[in-house]
């Protein structure tokens, strides 16, 4: 007789377990959403600190971080600078990763260059197209 109510007791525990780290999940999850982007960048990793600083200086109501990215970022004013003097089109967002800086819309980005004055004519023109 105890031997059923064992397993009873037992598989209750199981289910309980299981809800509790579902909701644990979820609310960490949410608990993510809701930090500030300025904390966001600083523990993204695989970027250095001078970058992270250049990314905090240049957000945007809607810029993301996370899996070793930053995106919708302000173009920085050396990319600006190149864009009037080349008079080039800018719709698009600067992005951050480990190999450096890149220019992206919702649909596509360049590949990452040393610096924002780097990134190609070419790049600029063809990324604007996709936006």
């Amino acid at each position: 007789m105890k031997i059923k109510n064992m397993k009873k007791i037992i598989k209750l525990t199981e289910s309980d377990l299981t809800n509790i780290v579902k909701r644990v999940i979820e609310e960490s999850k949410s608990l993510e959403k809701d930090r500030p982007i300025q904390d966001k960048i600083k523990f993204v990793r695989g970027i250095s600190n001078e970058m992270k600083g250049i990314a905090l200086d240049h957000l945007k109501q809607y810029t993301k971080a996370n899996k070793g990215k930053i995106t919708g970022l302000e173009l920085h004013s050396d990319l600006k600078k190149k864009i009037k003097e080349n008079n080039l089109p800018d719709g698009f967002d600067m992005g951050i990763d480990k190999d450096g800086y890149y220019i992206h819309t919702h649909r596509a980005r360049s590949k990452s260059y040393q610096s924002p004055e780097k990134i190609s004519i070419k790049d600029i023109k063809f990324i604007d197209s996709t936006g």
